[in-house]
């Protein structure tokens, strides 16, 4: 099961069908020759077996949601024994953290197959942005164990493009929200936007990636605003929500010549979503994920049924692939469901805003 042919080792833009897909990773994830040591073992608590009794999107419903087992496992025990072992592999797991808004970080990783399926079919969405070849970057994003500034810096190299970068460390922003040091987190946004400044003023930059509160940082100096517009052809931003009064204004009144492109993106799939284009300044925009496999599904959690069409409910994701296998997993945002746009399986989704609440924690999004 490691041929051209197989559904798990599919291009994300060519994709195969879900069935196809969920059967063959129900085979290499609970097989004892190729499955993880952490699936193996949780097969023997489950009351179906995946091998037989998961065939179909809803079927992953089954499975318990795992996640908060990454605050802790060892990134070993999630490896498929069909990778051969970790000492065994050409090159290292990509690890990377969850933001930590609802807790200790999770850990997900991926293998080379799946960063360079993951990151090519980002890449291939913003080429239908417009977004071109040779233009300089600036990423404004966190880095370090957050899979963002990675994101940007791998994509831009995609462009051809030179990378510039500024340090952000979106754990202690929150940090200090939380205990209410107001002060503490103007002067670090302050220090942030200095350094863009820098950049800014000094080198010729063409593709900004940033957080929404960093722009709004951005925008309370005026002469910033005028650089960004001199120089910018396009703000890709994300991390946190964005109202649509502030996005309309932005677009329309702000930077009126500059592009503008949302995108949602998620550590436990492992992707990052541009919004979908073509979308009116009118509009919320909205994010198609690489189904199928990564999947939104948005469900009312009381009964655990999809809501309808353009109604807000509680996202569920679900990501398959042959390195890892994360279904059911309740997510900490909410949002309007759409149909997919290109008919694949699962939700697309518009409108992202966290839950005031998720478990036992308050969540804060704060700069990121």
């Amino acid at each position: 099961m490691t041929g051209p042919t197989c559904a798990l080792d599919a291009p994300w833009d060519s994709p195969p069908h879900a069935a196809d897909l969920i059967e063959e990773a129900m085979r290499w994830h609970f097989d004892e020759r190729t499955g993880s040591s952490f699936w193996l073992e949780r097969a023997k608590s489950l009351d179906f077996d995946p091998r037989t009794d998961v065939r179909t999107v809803e079927d992953l419903t089954l499975f318990p949601n795992i996640v908060d087992d990454l605050r802790d496992i060892r990134i070993e025990e999630l490896v498929p024994r069909g990778y051969g072992g970790i000492s065994t592999l050409a090159a290292p797991p990509v690890v990377g953290e969850s933001g930590g808004t609802t807790g200790a970080p999770k850990r997900v990783f991926a293998l080379p197959d799946v960063v360079e399926q993951s990151w090519a079919w980002y890449h291939n969405r913003l080429v239908e942005h417009g977004i071109a070849d040779g233009e300089s970057w600036l990423g404004v994003m966190p880095a370090g164990p957050h899979m963002a500034g990675v994101l940007a810096r791998d994509t831009a190299a995609r462009f051809g493009s030179m990378f510039f970068t500024v340090d952000l460390d979106p754990r202690w922003a929150k940090r200090c929200m939380a205990r209410g040091a107001a002060d503490e987190l103007k002067g670090y946004v302050t220090h942030i936007v200095d350094q863009v400044e820098w950049v800014l003023r000094s080198q010729d930059v063409g593709v900004m990636v940033i957080t929404p509160p960093l722009i709004e940082a951005l925008c309370a100096r005026e002469h910033m605003v005028d650089l960004v517009n001199q120089k910018v052809s396009t703000i890709i931003f994300g991390g946190t929500s964005m109202d649509e009064d502030t996005r309309g204004l932005l677009r329309t009144e702000v930077f009126p010549k500059v592009d503008m492109v949302s995108i949602f993106g998620s550590t436990m799939i492992f992707c990052a979503m541009p919004e979908r284009p073509g979308t009116s300044a009118g509009e919320p925009p909205v994010f198609d994920p690489p189904s199928p496999f990564a999947m939104f599904s948005v469900i009312d959690p009381e009964t655990r049924r999809p809501v309808a069409y353009r109604e807000r409910g509680q996202v569920l994701t679900h990501h398959i692939t042959r390195n890892l296998f994360l279904p059911n997993n309740l997510d900490r945002d909410t949002g309007v469901r759409h149909p997919h746009r290109h008919g694949y399986p699962g939700d697309a989704v518009s409108q992202f805003a966290p839950v005031r609440d998720f478990g036992d924690t308050t969540v804060i999004e704060g700069v990121y």
